[in-house]
Formats: C-alpha cells, sequence, structure tokens
C-alpha cells in the first residue's frame, strides 16, 4: 500500500543503515512482522476535490507506521521490504478493511481510494478479497477506488487485466496513479478502461513554468487533461501546493485536485470538518488572484455566460426538480437540442416529468440504478433507450448530477446527455461481428467460450450431481487430414471445406446446440441440457453427416471425414477442464483411426456411472 506521495518521498527502497548493515536488516524486518502481526499501523485521509462542484469526492486512504525508535517511518520504506519478505497481502488487506469500514463515517456522496501493489493485482484472488471486505463494512463498491501505480502495472499480463476487468465490473473505480506521457502509459489506456487517472505530481509541481520558465508542463497537462475528456476518465491532478497551481488546473478544466493546498493526510476524527470547510476553503481561492498572477484583486475566474453556452450547446440539456418521491421530479429547463432531438418544445416539456422521454423499451434495472443514485445524492452516468414525441427511440449517453445550495442541499437535478444512436447501432454491428467467424460465419472462439461459460454456470445453478448430470456437453471436432487437403488442393479448397463443415454443422445440431470455430480446422458443439450418453449419439450423428455429405469446392466435391472428442459437465468443472477433456477424447479419435468418436467423463461421474476414462 504505498504513499501517494502527497509531498515529494524517495522511491521505494530500504533506509540507507538497513542496505548496508545485515543486522539491522533482519532487525527492521523484525519489527515489520511484529507490526503487522499486532496491526499496529495507522491511516491518514486526504482530501481529493472536484473543481466542477467544489466538493470533497473521495479521501486516499495513505498507511502509516510510528516506530518506538525510528518515528514516523516513510511507507516508501517498507513497502518493498513487505513486498519482499510475503507481507503486503495481508497489509494491504487490512489497510482495504479498514478504510472501508471508516468510509461509512462519510456522507454517502463521499468515497475512499486504497492504494494496490503489483503483488496483489497479480493475485487472482483480490476479487473475492475486495467482494467480502465491501460486504462486511456495509459500503457500496461505487464508493471504492483501487488505485495501481502506472510504473507497476503490465499490460500484457493476462492475470492482472482479468483480476482489474473483475473488481472493475463489480462496480469499484480502477485508478492510474503517477501517469506520464509515456508509451507504456498510453498502452494502459488501451488496454484497460480506467475510471480514472491522476497526473503525475512531476507534472504538477512545474505549473505554471518550470525552473527555466518554460510552458512545457503546463502543455503535457492539458494534453493529459483533453485525453481523459475525449476517452471519458475522470482526470486527478496530484500534489497541488500552491494558488498558481490551482489556477492554471482550473483554467485547464482538469477534473480533480488533491494536494497539500487544499488538505494534508490527516486523522480519521478530522474529514468530516474537511468535508465541510472544503467549499469555502475554494471560495476563498478562486475569488480574488492576491499574489497569484501578480494582480492583486482581479478575481481568477470571469463571469461565465452558462445560459448561452447551454443555448447553443449540441448535446441535451435538462434541468428537473430535486423531488424523488412521487409523482417525481419535474422538467424546469430544456435547450434547444432537446427540441431538436425529442421533437417537444420547451413549453410543451416544462411542467412535465422526464417519463415523458420513456416507452416499453426503456431498461427499468438503468432506472432503478438512476434513482437509487440520485436518491444517494451520487452523479449518474448511464446509457438509456428513450422516445420521441413521435415515438421514434433513440439512445442517449446520460450524466446527471446533482445541484446544490450554499448549505449543500440538493435543489436541482442536471441532465447532460449525447445522442448516441449512430454509435450505438455501430457498436452493436460491431460486437456481432467481433462474435462472429470471419470465414465461415459462425461463431468464434470468444463467443463460444461466453457461451459456453453460461451454460456451466447455469450448471452450478442447478446443482447437478456427478450420478444425474444432464449438460452441458461438449464436443471437440477436426478435420482428419486437413493440412493435405490445403498443401494439395490449395487453401480455397480448404476454405471451402471449412465452410462447408460449418454449414453441415449447422444443419444438424439440435435448436438449442450452440457450434463454433475455436481454430484453423477445430470446431465445437456445445450441447445443453444432455446425458453424456446422449451426447456420444449426437456426435455420432455429425460424425456420419460429415461422411456422408461431399462439399461443394473451386475444383469439385471434397470428401472429408472429422474426428470428435466428447465431455460432459461434472460437479467442480470450469471451461477450461471441460475443455481440456473433450480435447483429450478428439485426440484419442485420432490416434486409433480417424473418423470415429471418444468420450472422456471426469473421475467422479466414472465413479457414479461405472464407465472407463476413454470409450467409443
Amino acid at each position: 500500500m504505498a504513499d501517494p506521495h502527497s509531498q515529494p518521498e524517495p522511491i521505494a527502497r530500504e533506509p540507507e543503515s538497513v542496505a548496508e548493515d545485515p543486522n539491522a536488516r533482519l532487525v527492521f524486518e523484525r519489527d515489520l512482522r511484529e507490526v503487522c502481526a499486532t496491526k499496529g499501523f495507522d491511516i491518514a485521509y486526504q482530501p481529493q476535490v472536484d473543481l466542477r462542484t467544489g466538493r470533497v469526492t473521495t479521501f486516499e486512504a495513505l498507511i502509516r507506521w510510528h516506530h518506538p525508535q525510528r518515528g514516523d517511518v516513510p511507507p516508501a520504506e517498507f513497502i518493498l521490504l513487505a513486498e519482499e519478505i510475503g507481507l503486503i497481502g495481508e497489509i494491504g488487506q487490512w489497510v482495504l478493511e479498514r478504510a472501508c469500514r471508516e468510509a461509512m463515517s462519510w456522507p454517502e456522496d463521499v468515497g475512499v481510494a486504497v492504494n494496490v501493489s503489483a503483488l496483489q493485482i497479480a493475485d487472482i484472488s483480490l476479487p473475492a478479497v475486495v467482494a467480502a471486505t465491501l460486504a462486511a463494512a456495509g459500503l457500496s463498491p461505487s464508493r471504492l477506488e483501487l488505485e495501481v501505480t502506472e510504473t507497476k502495472m503490465m499490460p500484457d499480463d493476462p492475470v492482472t487485466l482479468a483480476v482489474l476487468r473483475a473488481i472493475r465490473d463489480s462496480g469499484v473505480g480502477i485508478v492510474m496513479d503517477d501517469f506520464d506521457i509515456g508509451f507504456s502509459a498510453l498502452g494502459y489506456l488501451l488496454n484497460f478502461p480506467f475510471s480514472k487517472i491522476k497526473i503525475d505530481r512531476s507534472f504538477t509541481g512545474k505549473l505554471p513554468l518550470d525552473e527555466h520558465r518554460h510552458e512545457a508542463a503546463i502543455t503535457i497537462v492539458r494534453s493529459i487533461i483533453g485525453l481523459c475528456k475525449d476517452l471519458k476518465i475522470i482526470c486527478l491532478a496530484e500534489g497541488v501546493e500552491t494558488k498558481e497551481q490551482l489556477a492554471t488546473l482550473m483554467q485547464a478544466n482538469c477534473t480533480e485536485i488533491q494536494g497539500y493546498l487544499l488538505g494534508k493526510p490527516q486523522p480519521l476524527a478530522d474529514t468530516l470538518e474537511t468535508v465541510r470547510n472544503i467549499p469555502d476553503l475554494l471560495r476563498r481561492l478562486n475569488i480574488y488572484s492576491e499574489n497569484v498572477m501578480g494582480d492583486a484583486q482581479q478575481p481568477l475566474l470571469q463571469p461565465i455566460p452558462f445560459l448561452q453556452i447551454a443555448e447553443t450547446a449540441n448535446d441535451i440539456i435538462l434541468v428537473t426538480t430535486a423531488d424523488l418521491e412521487a409523482p417525481g421530479p419535474i422538467i424546469t429547463y430544456v435547450n434547444p437540442a432537446f427540441t431538436r432531438l425529442t421533437g417537444y418544445t420547451a413549453a410543451e416539456a416544462l411542467g412535465l416529468s422526464p417519463r415523458i422521454l420513456q416507452g416499453p423499451g426503456t431498461s427499468r434495472a438503468t432506472l432503478d440504478v438512476v434513482h437509487a443514485s440520485l436518491r444517494a445524492g451520487r452523479p449518474v452516468h448511464e446509457k438509456i433507450l428513450n422516445f420521441g414525441k413521435s415515438g421514434a427511440p433513440y439512445w442517449l449517453d446520460m450524466h446527471i448530477v446533482p445541484l446544490r445550495d450554499a448549505q449543500g442541499k440538493i435543489t436541482h437535478f442536471a441532465a447532460i446527455e449525447r445522442d448516441v444512436t449512430l454509435d450505438k447501432r455501430r457498436l452493436d454491428e460491431l460486437e456481432h461481428l467481433a462474435d462472429r467467424d470471419t470465414l465461415t460465419g459462425i461463431p468464434n472462439r470468444r463467443a463460444f467460450l461466453r457461451a459456453m461459460k453460461s451454460e456451466c454456470d447455469a450448471a452450478v445453478a442447478r446443482g447437478l450431481t456427478a450420478s444425474n448430470v444432464k449438460g452441458p456437453c461438449l464436443a471437440f471436432i477436426d478435420i482428419d487430414q486437413f493440412k493435405r487437403v490445403n498443401d494439395e488442393r490449395g487453401h480455397a479448397v480448404g476454405d471451402a471445406v471449412l465452410c462447408g463443415m460449418a454449414d453441415c454443422l449447422a444443419e444438424n445440431v439440435r435448436r438449442l446446440d450452440i457450434i463454433g470455430r475455436i481454430g484453423g480446422e477445430e470446431f465445437a458443439v456445445c450441447m445443453p441440457a444432455v446425458a453424456l450418453q446422449d451426447a456420444r449419439a449426437l456426435a455420432e450423428r455429425l460424425r456420419c453427416a460429415v461422411a456422408g455429405d461431399a462439399f461443394d469446392t473451386p475444383v469439385g466435391p471434397a470428401n472429408i471425414t472429422v474426428s470428435l472428442g466428447v465431455a460432459c459437465y461434472s460437479p467442480g468443472d470450469t471451461v477450461a477442464t471441460l475443455m481440456e477433456r473433450a480435447d483429450s477424447a478428439m485426440y484419442v479419435a485420432k490416434r486409433t483411426g480417424r473418423n470415429r468418436v471418444r468420450i472422456q467423463a471426469s473421475k467422479s461421474t466414472r465413479r457414479a456411472l461405472k464407465i472407463p476414462e476413454t470409450v467409443g
């Protein structure tokens, strides 16, 4: 749990005395083990502030260790040792559990950010640990962010990406810490959609000008902020310590800031006061630029004609009352873009409920999420299907934010919405194409494995036993001697055979079966709700259909045969283990003469049904 460097700290390393003296290292290691065993650490919290609302959105949890002889030990000095001796997971879980528990004392619109180490995100059990921690604390996943140090990530590591995606899909935010503009950083954004990135303090510290009076730092920061805006990612600048830096970041439209100017790391007891005082502190900092830009009493930000901006915006802007009880919010403002898209004039819409835009296709689940977030005073970002005055459907990318008065009470909700109907249509088409094999048109490996996992999950839900297993079954199918077809008759003939194979499978499977091309000349069939012996009979039918059919090719008919391996789901199976058994059975079929079916049962199924491991 590395400190996010609220003030300059060295890169994680051992103290010089420890690095030079082996005995000192042993003592330091012993002390670290003791404090870990007794949970003798502490946590300080540093506020992160939204510049658009002037409110605290998150507190970052920062681990602290007060050593009886050494005093306060910087995290940079003991985190590296904790990773080396295998304590980082235990320390990280302690910080996560305590931070989530203590965050429950804050308002519901204030979250907590916790740092995770590279070793933690490489642990496949981390999503389960996070979920259990949130459940035990009673904290909503949307109020937790995990900060991942950019230099510790590996964009090509499938385990790391799988762990992060699982956590993100649960509703927890994933933040890239210490972001720079290097190739690796951009690679991370390409491989993983973060919810927030933090601009490294090495850039913030050079604002507004570096020591050579250059504007390079400003240019880089503006570029990062613009990139975040295009990617719809929150951008936070850390290490903000001066009014000059604040002014520069505000003018660059940075979303959030963190640093000593607005709050140092503090004990839990002081956090609620910080939540109350930050809006007033920002007002004092924003109103006048005394000693900031060299022109005392000159407002930092000139009055902005917001109504003119709203009236000329291409995006829809809609404002409602904050009433959430029946009959619900009432529309109090719409801009011309609203009329252009929906067909409702301002006169027709004002005083009515936004429900006039909903229809039978509008997702009730999405509406429930929106309502729950607004009731909790949290911003909303959802995609939703609405309907215009004529009944024509359209998709919106919708952002809703609560508007508060000076006392912090929510008085209105403002929705900023973008018509993404064409984007949604293109995305649906792309997703369809992404799930299809480009040659044969049947589901590709990705789509097939997703369907197979769904069937396995359903089997788990049904609580099947080894003696009463009825699906799903999996058949792996390999075209016999396909390489000879390609080598002797050309790839055009080989492609025609593959297409014929896909057509033959589609014509001979059951309506509920799922076919797919796994790769090369290998195909697969998922057979839900069928016992192993019945699956073998279905596979035999497919084998006969292929052997008895001549496939059309550019040089005339081609006859082929296939070898099939069949496996059936058994309690405890995963898609991987089921595929492994089907693949093994298929190779047995090929080794024993080709053009035949072999089945392979799991150990529990063999014992329950009293059958050998691999049978014809």
